[in-house]
């Protein structure tokens, strides 16, 4: 998420423990997700002028709220399980 010039008093940053907590997912989920670009989100640490190791990323509850309705209507990439091989009685003879 960029930031604009406007300004929205209700505007809600949330932290990455905050939506890893909303989501039941880990941190580490959520950093992945804004790394790969699935998730927006803006790096406070710049506009604080923090020289910290990490990003200090904040998620607006708009970006969080898009990022769920796009999970919510993407098709299942889940790929179907197939049934278990029985064993053949003719291998275990052979291995016998």
């Amino acid at each position: 998420m960029h930031a604009t010039g406007n300004y929205d008093g209700d505007l809600r940053w949330l932290t990455i423990q905050e939506v890893a907590a909303r989501l039941h997912v880990s941190r580490d989920t959520v950093e992945r997700w804004i790394n790969s670009g699935s998730m927006h989100a803006v790096d406070m640490s710049s506009r604080l002028k923090k020289k910290s190791c990490r990003p200090l990323w904040r998620i607006g509850a708009e970006s969080l709220e898009a990022f769920i309705n796009a999970r919510a209507n993407r098709a299942s990439t889940a790929t179907p399980t197939r049934p278990l091989r029985r064993r053949s009685p003719n291998l275990i003879e052979f291995i016998k």
